[in-house]
């Protein structure tokens, strides 16, 4: 027995070649022999629907007035067909209406009924079986039946499958020639090839080239080999750099969770705590514990708001969010031996999710509101007793009625100003009321148009159609209306309009209209120059990137640019009037296409409609590769077509996966940052050495008003937005002693309050600000945090506190001392 091992490569090729071409030759013909039986059953099958449903056509008024001699008179003529065995009609119970029977063939077939939509068939080893429904207005009243033979299809398998043994016979025999030839060209560039490979196998040095001569298939797979290397080399950079990117990601957000005001606890799938910030030991009073989540709320005292009753481990929030619940804002009262005293916190609690959606932890974050709360109950026992002894009634009608009157005159300046023309009109359509954009748009002042009739406006060839639309809508009480129309200006002027027209109603009479008119000249304009662009549209068709495949709503394309031939294969000619689906789209996604494409027509709603996702095709070559598919509907002539942007992605998709989970990495620790910052209740500002802001949340944008912008860094420059000034809002607050500013110098600072004025709204706002530097390895700041809280609020409540308690003295008789 030879071993194929010892064979030389010019042997092995040209063994190859000779397997190869019988094995493709082999394929070939199975292929076209199940191609030729597959077009002959559809072509039967076409054929044999369409005879089913004549028939069931013709049997309608013999079924419907119970005539089986007619009925079997009409399957009499099914004689002409020699391939025709049996047929019988059905009436709506399932009883034999009326049959026929092919001379020879057995008289007393029964046919065996399937379950079926509108129409069906069922191909067996001798027969093909065809049933339709018959119909009269929608309802079903019988059903066809025909049975055919098959022996023509028969005849074709043999003499196909002699053919194709012929070709095999003559494939390899030329394929060995040819072979014998083409080997010496083959065999060193292979080998060449071959020693290449090894080399960067064995030193990993992705630099290496393979050198490249002349233009044939090995010459074009050496470029492409120095492509690939060019790329796994640039990939392996940008790898690199996603995981330093990484590393300052996670630099800076323990920065940040260390130094935020608000509690923050981290717990991972197993119950267990894996975080718990300064912030969170200080306001619970303590750390974390390995204790089951059964006694987290008895250990730590976190208890409902009436202070009383313990919380229930399943409503806890972090409960909640191991569960996969967000909560937000939600009152707790804890009480424990290190709080004896009690404090209320506003916690927010959300699932740590990985990146295909499995939940991996949860986080809680914890705001302190004791002081807060306790203002508020100040404020609220004050309030209640004064309410007790004063009596508003009156003087909150006549702020109601006040109120009233601004509304109507609010809503008055609202008419009066809006673009629009606004204009109501009695039940014929003369003008009673129009607002003064009339004038913009139609030349004339209100009073000029007041008791005219609308269609003087109207262009003269547009009278009749404008007059018959608004007929109909008066005739047939339609409540609103959408008309467009040109009219003519007092200057003499076309204008094209868009009318919204609502009919007033006293009880079941229309008393006038009420109507919305808006100068729609420009849009029209612009349709006109989209019909102009037909033509470039068809140019941009043909040249665009990628392949563009247009389907109508029958699944069957009717448009295929050049860049689709080149990715499969195929030719214009060979596709058009070719069903996408037996085309392209491999086997294993068919049924979903189909079921898909079906539900779309009947719902207008798809999964993949207008989206972009990734899936498989196939080639001419039968070949399955990775393609970019993006599917948008159009509408035309009332009838859908479908529009398939694709791209195909199979060299590229390889290479990105080392990148892809790098950046896997980035985004999540992203999302962690950003789901942190954006629960916590105080403004969060990161700057890098040249004061640009680099991170912020929510909180610093409410207030401060200034915010990251993704596309061009923000310098920080407090000045220019507002004046500094100490708590005594009189001495100027020096900017360069602001918290940031000291942090970018090494220095950390807490809690200095600082009185902002908004230099163009001239509102003020208290604020406590607290600065930490960012220091890397080497002992540099690079970067600096900054804590924003806003007292304002806190301080409005003190002050309000103390005139509550004036008032309320000076109500019930005290005197200052």
């Amino acid at each position: 027995m030879i071993n194929l091992r010892n064979i030389s490569i010019k042997n092995k090729l040209v063994l190859m070649q000779v397997f190869t071409s019988a094995f493709v030759l082999g394929l070939c013909i199975t292929a076209f022999v199940l191609i030729d039986i597959k077009g002959f059953k559809d072509r039967k099958v076409i054929s044999s629907i369409a005879i089913a449903q004549v028939v069931g056509f013709n049997n309608v008024s013999a079924l419907e007035f119970l005539d089986n001699a007619a009925a079997n008179k009409i399957l009499s003529e099914l004689n002409v067909q020699n391939d025709i065995l049996n047929a019988n009609i059905l009436d709506k119970k399932g009883t034999v209406f009326a049959s026929y029977t092919k001379p020879g063939s057995d008289p007393k077939y029964r046919f065996a009924i399937p379950t079926m939509n509108e129409k069906s068939f069922l191909f067996t080893n001798e027969n093909l079986f065809v049933y339709s429904k018959i119909k009269k207005d929608d309802k079903t009243i019988g059903l066809v039946c025909i049975r055919f033979e098959l022996s023509e299809l028969n005849k074709i398998k043999m003499d196909v499958l002699r053919l194709g043994i012929a070709l095999l016979v003559v494939g390899i025999g030329l394929a060995f020639l040819i072979a014998m030839i083409i080997k010496k060209y083959i065999s060193k560039p292979l080998l060449n090839l071959v020693t290449g490979i090894q080399q960067i196998k064995d030193t990993g040095d992705y630099k290496i080239r393979m050198a490249v001569e002349g233009k044939d298939e090995i010459s074009i797979l050496s470029l492409g080999l120095n492509d690939m290397l060019s790329t796994i080399e640039k990939r392996d950079n940008e790898v690199a750099q996603s995981k330093e990117q990484l590393n300052e990601q996670n630099t800076l957000l323990q920065s940040v969770i260390q130094n935020m005001g608000d509690g923050l606890i981290v717990v991972d799938e197993n119950r267990k705590f894996i975080f718990w910030n300064p912030a969170g030991e200080r306001i619970i009073g303590i750390g974390p514990m390995d204790i089951p989540q059964e006694r987290w709320a008895q250990t730590y005292g976190f208890f409902l708001p009436d202070t009383k009753t313990i919380f229930d481990t399943n409503e806890f929030p972090l409960v909640k969010a191991l569960n996969g619940e967000e909560v937000d804002n939600m009152e707790i009262f804890i009480q424990n031996y290190k709080k004896p005293e009690g404090l209320f916190v506003i916690v927010t609690a959300r699932p740590l999710k990985s990146p295909s959606g499995e939940i991996t932890g949860g986080v809680l974050v914890i705001h302190d509101i004791t002081e807060l709360k306790n203002s508020e109950n100040e404020i609220r026992k004050l309030n209640e007793g004064l309410e007790q002894k004063v009596t508003e009634r009156t003087a909150q009608l006549a702020e109601a009625s006040e109120t009233l009157r601004k509304s109507e005159e609010k809503y008055r300046e609202i008419v009066e100003n809006i673009g629009d023309v606004v204009h109501t009109s009695d039940y014929k359509g003369y003008f009673t009321y129009i607002n003064p954009a009339c004038k913009k748009l139609t030349g004339y002042t209100p009073d000029e148009l007041i008791g005219k009739h609308f269609s003087e406006l109207v262009a003269p060839e547009w009278k009749d159609r404008v007059a018959e639309f608004y007929l109909n809508q008066f005739k047939n009480k339609i409540d609103e209306s959408l008309f467009s129309f040109p009219i003519i200006t007092k200057s003499g002027e076309q204008k094209w309009v868009e009318q919204t027209v609502m009919q007033l109603r006293e009880g079941n009479r229309i008393t006038g209209h009420k109507s919305i008119l808006r100068d729609v000249t420009e849009r029209k304009a612009a349709e006109q120059k989209l019909k102009e662009s037909e033509g470039q549209l068809q140019t941009i068709f043909n040249e665009a990137p990628d392949a563009l495949i247009v389907i109508n709503d029958e699944g069957i394309i009717i448009r295929w640019n050049p860049q689709a031939e080149k990715i499969f294969g195929w030719s214009l000619g060979e596709v058009i009037g070719k069903s996408m689906r037996d085309l392209i789209i491999p086997e294993q996604h068919r049924e979903a296409h189909t079921k898909g494409f079906q539900n779309f027509l009947l719902t207008a709603e798809g999964p993949i409609i207008n989206k972009t996702i990734e899936i498989t095709a196939l080639n001419k070559k039968n070949i399955e590769f990775e393609i970019e598919l993006t599917v948008s509907p159009a509408t035309i002539l009332g009838k859908y077509i479908f529009i398939a942007f694709i791209k195909d992605i199979s060299l590229t998709k390889k290479m990105e996966n080392e990148k892809i989970e790098a950046d896997k990495l980035v985004r999540l620790n992203e999302l962690k940052l950003k789901l942190i910052l954006e629960n916590i209740g105080e403004g969060i500002i990161v700057t890098d050495s040249q004061k640009r802001i680099v991170l912020s949340n929510r909180m610093a944008e409410e207030i401060i008003g200034i915010k990251q912008d993704s596309e061009m860094p923000t310098t920080l420059d407090w000045s220019t937005k507002y004046e500094l000034y100490y708590p005594d809002e009189v001495t100027v607050f020096p900017a360069q002693n602001l918290p940031l500013e000291k942090a970018l110098k090494g220095e950390s600072t807490d809690d200095v309050e600082i009185i902002i004025e908004d230099n163009e709204t001239k509102t003020k706002k208290r604020v406590v600000i607290s600065g930490r530097p960012i220091i890397d390895e080497n002992n540099y700041v690079i970067a600096a945090v900054a804590n924003i809280k806003d007292i304002t609020y806190y301080k409005e409540l003190e002050v309000a506190l103390e005139e509550s308690e004036q008032k309320y003295r000076k109500l019930i008789g005290f005197k200052k001392g």
